[in-house]
């Protein structure tokens, strides 16, 4: 394989993951806004019910319904062989999952007693629509995905995203209280389900058939059972956290996590989702496909691990002017989920590599591992510090995890990438901790110097030392340089007037 073979999956990825960045800007700057809306409307308490509902339904959800377009991503040249078994498989999964939600209510309520058992009850049995609501998106979203259609992704989750949004601040303006957090969400994935079966090309089908959704099952249960321990562990904060010290931390927790996920989280899930589909095309190329996977990685941390960095230190010029007073305490967690981040963005390709290349069982003791280590950890954290101890202790499991994932991803192609694994992560820190450590100091000199200095800290100087530190990037790996400065061009050509004839 060429060289430029290898360079052609990694700029596939990225320029798949750039075709989602003017919704996911859009998204996000949405988000950020309807944060502070419903924080004014919503209590602490409202908040981390709203947020406890949705952890524990990602506890009692064991059955993912997703993890079956997975298997058929795996899978691509039986596509329209096996399609009519997944979405039967699909379908017997999201209804004994809806159940078992309805049936997990009573201990739910018992677990949580200091939550209101109305409004906890309440959205657990919205919740149990989500399955079904699943099963009816899985097919068709996974027939765009592998068709590599990402301007049509684009904009059914674009749209869709800020849809949910809005309506989440309409919910909360109205008096819905928690169920902002959740009845949206609902009907976005409602509305997701019609857009993309619309999209969805049309194709004869072949019927389910017994052996087939066999062989699909048989490769669903590691990949659902390791996707079902990372949904778990994506909320497992909140759910020892309500145990532990009751909804009002669990609030604060909440939505320091939502504010410092927006940037980093998104971008991750986004180029995740667009790996995936490309490692499976690659099954039979392992060293094509983790060079493209690498690639990928390195620019990513390039941009996320500033993006960390610059959220954490402004978290405290960020609060002062857009929360209220009773939403303070939440600062130091948003940090400390910040710089979590900072590992955590390699996640999403590292879980569609190890899905393409099928090793649904690596997945699955990966996140089985993880999981046994977390639990002790986050029940002391929640012990000693509440929402902080927690943060801490996720902050300190992720940067354990992420690498040696990483490294994982990389065994089919011979091996021997440990050090290039952990540079993916070691080497961006480099410029990060200069150029952050110089604009901290400027930030803690404006600080108490009333509102016109936070405001400057956060148009000025937080914006300037990001930007700086991503160009430094550029001289850390030809990878990186080569993908940015791309980019870069690409940008300047779309804004660049044309000349008139």
């Amino acid at each position: 394989m060429t060289e430029s073979g290898k360079d052609g999956l990694g700029s596939v990825a990225i320029r798949g993951s750039v075709l989602n960045s003017a919704q996911w800007l859009f998204n996000k700057v949405l988000t950020a806004g309807a944060m502070l809306l419903i924080a004014w409307f919503l209590t602490p308490d409202e908040y981390g019910t709203g947020t406890q509902a949705l952890a524990i339904s990602a506890f009692v959800f064991v059955l993912p319904v997703m993890t079956v377009g997975d298997v058929l991503i795996a899978h691509p040249r039986q596509q329209r062989a096996l399609a009519g078994s997944a979405q039967a498989l699909a379908w017997r999964l999201a209804v004994i999952t809806s159940v078992l939600t309805l049936a997990a209510i009573p201990l739910a309520l018992w677990l949580y007693p200091s939550y209101p058992a109305a409004w906890l009850g309440g959205l657990l049995a919205a919740l149990a629509v989500r399955p079904l609501l699943d099963a009816r998106l899985m097919l068709p979203m996974t027939s765009l995905r592998l068709g590599m259609a990402y301007p049509r992704i684009a904009v059914v989750e674009g749209v869709v995203q800020a849809g949910a949004t809005l309506a989440s601040i309409a919910v909360a303006a109205l008096g819905g209280r928690s169920a902002a957090l959740v009845a949206p969400q609902i009907a976005g994935t409602m509305a997701r389900c019609e857009w993309y079966r619309r999209l969805s090309p049309a194709g004869q089908v072949v019927p389910a058939q017994p052996s087939r959704i066999g062989l699909l099952l048989h490769h669903y249960w590691r990949g659902a059972s390791a996707q079902y321990l990372h949904n778990i562990l994506v909320g497992l904060e909140v759910l020892v956290l309500g145990m532990v010290c009751g909804e009002t931390e669990t609030g604060l927790f909440g939505l320091a996590f939502t504010m410092a996920i927006q940037a980093n989280g998104v971008i991750a899930y986004q180029l995740g989702q667009i790996l995936q589909p490309i490692f499976g095309h690659l099954q039979d190329d392992p060293v094509r496909q983790v060079a493209g996977f690498l690639k990928a990685q390195r620019v990513l941390s390039a941009v996320c691990i500033p993006i960390c960095c610059v959220q954490a230190i402004l978290a405290e010029p960020l609060f002062r002017l857009a929360f209220s007073e009773r939403w303070q305490p939440a600062i130091p967690v948003f940090q400390v989920v910040s710089l979590m981040q900072a590992f955590y963005f390699a996640t999403g390709p590292s879980m569609a590599c190890l899905r393409a290349q099928r090793r649904f069982g690596t997945f699955l003791v990966w996140q089985a591992v993880q999981c046994v280590v977390s639990v002790p950890l986050y029940w002391i954290g929640a012990r000693q510090a509440g929402a902080v101890g927690v943060a801490l202790a996720a902050g300190a499991v992720w940067a354990l995890s992420s690498p040696v994932v990483v490294w994982l991803c990389t065994l089919p192609a011979g091996g021997g990438r440990t050090l290039e694994s952990a540079a993916i992560f070691a080497r961006p820190w480099v410029v990060a901790v200069p150029v952050f450590g110089l604009a901290l100091l400027g930030v803690q000199a404006l600080a108490d110097r009333g509102w016109v200095a936070d405001l400057a800290a956060l148009v000025v100087l937080g914006p300037a030392a990001t930007i700086t530190a991503i160009w430094l990037m550029r001289f850390l790996h030809p990878d990186i340089r080569t993908t940015l400065d791309g980019l870069l061009r690409g940008v300047m050509q779309r804004i660049r007037p044309r000349p008139t004839a």
